[in-house]
């Protein structure tokens, strides 16, 4: 009887804990009542009001069994005095209430993120338990309405189109910076006060209709204060020991260079050389902050490993030529860090996190010099010194094609 007893007990326990095991909705909500969000637009919609878009995931949307045309999303735009209302009134369109858990991308219009602190944009993404603090911030070019309208490349919604291009801009070229809700957060409370943002914008030199991520948004007292294109957010990202890949191009000398014959007419006549062009491979950065009644200094020491990928215009036939293009590379490097430097320093702009470091080391001189620190940081002493390796030529040797022609005609 005991034993019967004790087996009776087991089985009971054993369904209990099947049944806890089954998975359900924590807020019993039925997924019919929601609506995912993929991605949030904020525009300035005059008279105190903001447009809020919402890119809403349709996930029953079966195009090919259907035999339809169609698109897994929608658009829905909303207005309202307070973000919180707009996003209230979804309901009002959609028949759904919104659902922020997969959220990709924020996108946040330049126009109003220059009269309106991002942080009080973005306050309600913060203070709800659904919006993860990974999503993705974006300023835009223009009405960050007009982005959700463009179809996706690849991708089921643009919106996970420009989550992808943002990481892959990041790692692959360092064109762009990675920001999310954290990172932002993290920036604007630190010492300095000061963030970036990713830029989105129209591609303007081909076709104006292509969307891109490339260049930051500079983010001082919570508004967008400057913007700094592709091309020198990667200085930027080396300052901040942020670079992990890219591209090097070294401009090769304009008139009177090492080519000759046909090739040295074709440039009187008005052609030019392409620039060279050697992938990072690893980019290894120290930095040291110095101190004292004198004000500050930085030293930079870098030391890069490249493989040379694009020739143009030089001659490695030797290692003194070798040697002589690794210090042309570093010059490149160099030049592109000063550049993102003195536009630093031009807006009083730590983006550095020198301000951090100052406080740890010495929070009783912090808190003297943080009132007017944006004055100290522009009268900032810096130092650069560039070690540039070269590990490989690609498959061919170190000359161009062309090299063999250029000898015999010599």
């Amino acid at each position: 009887m005991r034993t019967k007893r004790i087996r009776f007990m087991a089985l009971a326990a054993l369904l209990l804990s099947c049944g806890l095991a089954v998975s359900g909705c924590g807020d019993r909500a039925e997924l019919p009542e929601k609506g995912f969000v993929m991605g949030v637009g904020i525009d300035d919609a005059g008279s105190g009001q903001v447009l809020v878009t919402f890119q809403i995931y349709k996930p029953s949307q079966t195009v090919a069994s259907r035999g339809k045309s169609g698109t897994p999303y929608v658009n829905v735009r909303t207005k309202d005095t307070s973000v919180m209302e707009a996003i209230r009134d979804v309901t009002i369109h959609l028949g759904r209430k919104a659902q922020f858990s997969h959220t990709r991308v924020i996108l946040v219009s330049e126009k109003i993120a220059r009269k309106i602190p991002v942080p009080q944009l973005l306050d309600i993404f913060y203070r709800d338990n659904e919006p993860r603090l990974t999503i993705t911030l974006m300023i835009t070019k223009g009405n960050a309405s007009d982005y959700f309208d463009q179809r996706p490349f690849i991708e089921n919604t643009v919106s996970q189109q420009y989550y992808l291009s943002e990481r892959s801009e990041n790692y692959f070229s360092g064109k762009t910076i990675g920001t999310n809700l954290l990172q932002l957060a993290l920036q604007l409370r630190g010492e300095s006060q000061v963030g970036a943002i990713p830029y989105l914008a129209l591609d303007e030199r081909i076709t104006r209709s292509e969307p891109g991520v490339a260049g930051l948004a500079i983010i001082k007292d919570g508004l967008v204060t400057d913007r700094f294109s592709g091309q020198e957010t990667e200085g930027l990202l080396m300052l901040m020991s942020r670079y992990t890949n890219g591209i090097v191009e070294i401009p090769c000398a304009r008139g009177g260079s090492s080519r000759g014959g046909e090739e040295a007419d074709a440039e009187e006549d008005g052609a030019v050389p392409l620039d060279e062009a050697a992938e990072m491979l690893r980019f290894d950065s120290h930095r040291s902050v110095a101190f004292g009644k004198d004000g500050v200094k930085v030293r930079y020491r870098i030391r890069t490993v490249v493989a040379n990928l694009e020739l143009s215009c030089t001659k490695l036939g030797n290692e003194r030529l070798e040697q002589a293009y690794e210090d042309k590379i570093s010059a490149a490097i160099r030049q592109q860090m000063m550049s993102a430097m003195t536009r630093l320093r031009q807006e009083k702009a730590d983006l550095l996190g020198i301000g951090n470091e100052i406080y740890k080391r010495d929070p009783r001189l912090w808190r003297k010099w943080k009132p007017d620190w944006p004055e100290r940081f522009a009268k900032l002493d810096c130092e650069i010194e560039v070690e540039t390796v070269i590990a490989t030529h690609g498959t061919e040797t170190g000359n161009t094609l062309l090299q063999p022609i250029q000898d015999e005609r010599k």
